[in-house]
């Protein structure tokens, strides 16, 4: 149990890492073709039963 449990912890943490990856460089591109600042930014993840997942919703606000 401790093993399995360690594992999810190591592959949860990979995919945080992946995740903050993919947007960091979104709002980058996004700051470089538009000059704005992401000053916050709101994802909603949608998980089905049979564990495909989809963006739901996204909030971006800016400095402008």
């Amino acid at each position: 149990m401790k093993k399995a449990l360690e594992e999810y912890r190591i592959e949860r943490s990979n995919l945080e890492d992946e995740i903050l990856e993919f947007l960091t460089q979104k709002i980058a591109n996004f700051k470089e073709k538009t000059g704005a600042e992401v000053i916050h930014l709101d994802v909603n993840i949608e998980l089905s039963e049979s564990d495909d997942a989809f963006i739901e919703s996204v909030f971006v606000s800016t400095d402008l």
